[in-house]
Parts: C-alpha cells; structure tokens; sequence
C-alpha cells in the first residue's frame, strides 16, 4: 500500500492512466490529479515556512516552525517520489517537452468530454 492509497484510502485507481478512468463521472479526480495538487500545495506550504522563520524573532517560535518546515519538505519528498514513480511528473522533460505532454493531456481530456 502506497503512501497516497493511506491518504485516498484502498481501492483508488493507480493506474498511469491520463484519462479519468471513471465511466459516467467525467467531474471527479484521479489520483493523479489529486497528488499533482497536493504537491502544488505542498511548495506553498513550503515557502510560506521558509519566509516566516526568515522573520521570525522569537527563538522558540522559529524552532518549532523550523520543525514544521522540515517535515514539510520530508512529505513533499515523499509525495514527488509517488508522482514520478507513477510517471504523473516527468522531471527529466524539457520545458518544451513538459509543454506539449500537457497539450497532449488537455486533448485528450477535451475529446473525452466531447464524447459524453
């Protein structure tokens, strides 16, 4: 059981899959789509941490925060290596290619909601 099944629960759908999946419910997410925004949300969380402890004056209070930042980051690690393991983020492409697999995805998903 992966880390993301823990979060999603058992039976979510690990498939590579770039399409929903899900026949009949064009509006809900896959996993992919829910751990690309986790990781979105993730960096936030990370940067709001960084630039708070920077003005933070309190030695307590930037201590706890630096141990909120480090845990932060330790699941976000966690998190990416799921996305590139199940090939959701490809982070050896080229910006170029980056762009035209999310052209391909955003294609594909509009001849899928023509079709229903």
């Amino acid at each position: 059981m992966s880390w993301l099944d823990n979060i999603l629960g058992e039976g979510s759908d690990n498939s590579n899959n770039n399409s929903n999946g899900n026949e009949g419910s064009n509006n809900s997410l896959n996993d992919k789509d829910i751990a690309l925004d986790m990781l979105v949300g993730s960096k936030f969380r990370i940067e709001a941490l960084a630039k708070t402890i920077t003005e933070t004056t309190n030695p307590q209070l930037r201590q706890m925060l630096s141990g909120q930042l480090n845990m932060n980051i330790n699941e976000h690690f966690r998190l990416s290596d799921i996305a590139i393991n199940n090939q959701w983020y490809n982070v050896q492409a080229t910006p170029q290619q980056q762009v035209q697999q999310d052209v391909k995805d955003a294609e594909s998903l509009s001849q899928s909601q023509q079709g229903s």
